[in-house]
């Protein structure tokens, strides 16, 4: 009975990202529809295009609708599974919070080297996965561009730096990982979690190195007893891989160089996890009530 009591809590996990999966659905069905009949209300002869595959691919992966349907299901979803985590796991009688008992200097530092560090492991865990199997890489890439990374607009930056950080921490680190700790030790549930995260972004690439990140944005808020900090940990690594992608890369063939930069890579983020752990322990002491939220 308790083995199927623990497999039940491990399948319930599964909830928080089925429900953001069904309502990303619902958003892309219903704005596709919308969209289309508000071409044809505008342009009734577009009509007589609507059987041209051509057409009907220029017409739904315009870049700016595609951006503008991230946002708007990212908001759903952020509002949804935080009132989930908020009903669930905040608690109601709350004291009040100093910001030193969630941040310091060595924490935020800690979490810059960090998101340095796994930039450039990310972006080798990329060129990897091109090099074995160049269609991943296409395929991923194609996607970028049919979003919009190509030439940032005000809407996409938005929805990548501070949209989609706060419902993905949601969905992953704050409701499937609270959920998948009471059924499993930290280290598994941050495995479920990083890989449920790597698996909804639907691609091989963008999966791998997501569900690598996970497993940090999960260490983060886990170790750091709050939501907040993953939070901040995903818009600083969207912030970066949003507007300075190419900066201080190397896009030479030299293995020496490569080899000295996942090396300094690594270091980074090695010194980060340090860094964070001690800003974590000369925090101010967190009120009971507020650790792991």
């Amino acid at each position: 009975m308790n083995a199927l009591k623990k497999l039940g809590r491990i399948l319930f996990c599964l909830l928080p990202v089925l429900l953001a999966f069904g309502i990303q659905v619902i958003v892309s069905f219903g704005g596709v529809f919308l969209k289309l009949i508000l071409e044809l209300i505008s342009n009734p002869d577009s009509l007589n295009q609507m059987t041209d595959t051509d057409y009907i691919m220029d017409f739904v992966m315009d870049s700016q609708f595609l951006a503008g349907l991230s946002a708007i299901y990212a908001v759903i979803a952020a509002l949804i599974l935080g009132f989930w985590y908020w009903k669930r796991f905040v608690p109601k009688k709350q004291p009040r919070r100093e910001i030193n008992s969630l941040i310091n200097f060595p924490v935020l530092a800690g979490l810059v080297l960090l998101m340095l560090g796994m930039q450039y492991i990310s972006n080798y865990v990329v060129l990897f996965l091109a090099s074995i199997k160049p269609s991943w890489y296409q395929t991923y890439e194609d996607l970028m561009k049919s979003i919009g990374f190509g030439n940032v607009t005000l809407i996409l930056a938005l929805y990548s730096i501070v949209i989609a950080p706060i419902s993905e921490e949601l969905i992953f680190r704050g409701v499937t990982l609270k959920y998948a700790t009471k059924a499993l030790p930290f280290f598994a549930a941050n495995i479920l979690q990083a890989f449920l995260f790597g698996a909804f972004h639907g691609n091989v690439v963008q999966g791998v190195y997501a569900f690598v990140v996970g497993l940090f944005c999960g260490y983060v808020c886990y170790h750091g007893g709050s939501i907040y900090l993953s939070i901040l940990f995903h818009m600083l690594f969207n912030l970066w891989g949003t507007f300075a992608p190419e900066a201080l890369s190397y896009g030479g063939s030299s293995v020496i160089i490569h080899l000295a930069i996942f090396a300094f890579a690594v270091c980074a983020a090695i010194v980060g996890v340090i860094l964070y752990q001690r800003g974590i322990k000369k925090r101010s002491p967190m009120p009971e009530a507020y650790k792991n939220n």
